[in-house]
């Protein structure tokens, strides 16, 4: 597997706290190429001391990246992005920037770039008040998209009472459930090795592949 996607199906849901988790059992470089807001993920990253790539872009204002660009006046290459992509080492542990329908530019999407590097994708998602609808729109765009599949990660086990649902629902793609950390971030490898170790590494031994709708079984 040349390196893994990872989304979410909003803002703060534990998509940094997953890919920095993944960066340090895999061993693999950890990548956000497009940075918005503080303090910086790659910074804390950094601070964990894990193998890291800086961000191609790094914005100060807490937004989409499209909209922090304008505000500082900077242009977003979406082509020297993916050039940029080409010429890294492999495999990586990419981030995105909150949701698959994020704008990088005036015409791509997070889904787009996920698109065009062909990795697999982990979706990470949260359970509060909207997330069942955020999770369902995030899977059918993925599917929609053809994008290879590696699974969920259920973040945020505080006692929602939707949490039985995900648990249920999405129980042949679930790989893992991590807590959700308000704060400080705990040890990476430590999340990886107690929560994640099991079922990322069986899903890496199967090959990725689209995801169907009907495995869900739902209308």
């Amino acid at each position: 597997m040349e390196s893994v996607a990872v989304t979410g199906i909003h803002t703060e849901v534990g998509k940094s706290v997953v890919a920095m988790a993944l960066s340090a059992g895999l061993g693999w470089p950890y990548w956000k190429p497009l940075q918005t807001g503080s303090p910086r993920d790659t910074d804390i990253a950094r601070q964990h001391h894990l193998p890291i790539i800086d961000a191609a872009y790094s914005l100060e204002f807490p937004g989409a990246p499209l909209i922090a660009a304008r505000l500082e006046n900077v242009h977003i290459g979406y082509e020297a992005l993916l050039n940029q992509w080409q010429q890294l080492p492999k495999p990586l542990i990419v981030e995105g920037a909150g949701g698959l329908f994020v704008p990088i530019t005036e015409k791509y999407f997070f889904i787009d770039f996920f698109q065009a590097l062909g990795c697999p994708v982990l979706l990470v998602v949260r359970p509060y008040l909207g997330a069942m609808n955020h999770t369902w729109l995030s899977l059918r765009a993925i599917a929609a998209y053809r994008l290879p599949f590696l699974g969920i990660i259920l973040c945020g086990t505080t006692g929602n009472p939707s949490e039985t649902y995900f648990r249920e629902t999405f129980a042949d793609v679930l790989l893992g459930e991590i807590p959700f950390y308000e704060s400080e971030l705990p040890k990476p490898y430590f999340l990886y090795e107690e929560h994640l170790a099991r079922g990322i590494e069986r899903a890496m031994r199967r090959p990725p592949t689209p995801l169907a709708m009907e495995t869900f079984h739902k209308p």
